[in-house]
């Protein structure tokens, strides 16, 4: 392929994502739009590209990703209507070392979510009551150190990363 050819491939505005890549061997940087992974192989054919960053057009989400391999899982994700959010849980989970990539961060995270984020006496309380299940008399409720509890749950059997407590185990 030429780069006429190219050029004329990779610049459609209509396709759903926009790919900016830049390679820093060859100081050469290119916008590439694309519907699909196989849309974009066409297009880039063998082409090594060092750094990727993609954008959903119209989902509005935008991800960072590092190889070939995350951002195609990073576009399956969108295309299964996960959004923003969840991108940006799993690459946290990348982040704090709980997974590899993001396919693995991805697998973690359901394997592992706990519950939403909350502050550590709700989570104490939400552990007491709603996962435990232990009926608090009334006239004792005041007695019980919740915040405490929660506080020292999130320390030994659960972390949080982002919005979400997860189990640690």
């Amino acid at each position: 392929m030429n780069a006429f050819d190219f050029s004329n491939k990779a610049s459609d505005s209509s396709k759903n994502f926009h790919l900016e890549a830049f390679s820093f061997t060859f100081q050469f940087g290119l916008n590439i739009y694309f519907d699909d992974m196989d849309d974009l192989r066409d297009i880039i054919g063998d082409t090594e590209i060092e750094f990727w960053q993609v954008e959903g057009l119209r989902e509005e989400t935008y991800m960072d990703v590092k190889n070939f391999k995350d951002l195609e899982l990073a576009i399956e994700l969108i295309m299964e209507g996960h959004f923003q959010e969840d991108l940006d849980q799993f690459s946290l989970i990348v982040k704090e070392g709980y997974a590899p990539n993001l396919e693995a961060a991805q697998e973690w995270h359901e394997d592992n979510q706990f519950c939403e984020d909350m502050n550590d006496y709700d989570f104490g309380h939400y552990l007491m009551t709603e996962v435990s299940c232990i009926e608090i008399p009334e006239a004792l409720q005041g007695y019980i150190d919740f915040e405490q509890y929660g506080k020292d749950a999130k320390i030994n059997d659960f972390v949080t990363i982002g919005n979400y407590i997860y189990n640690n185990h």
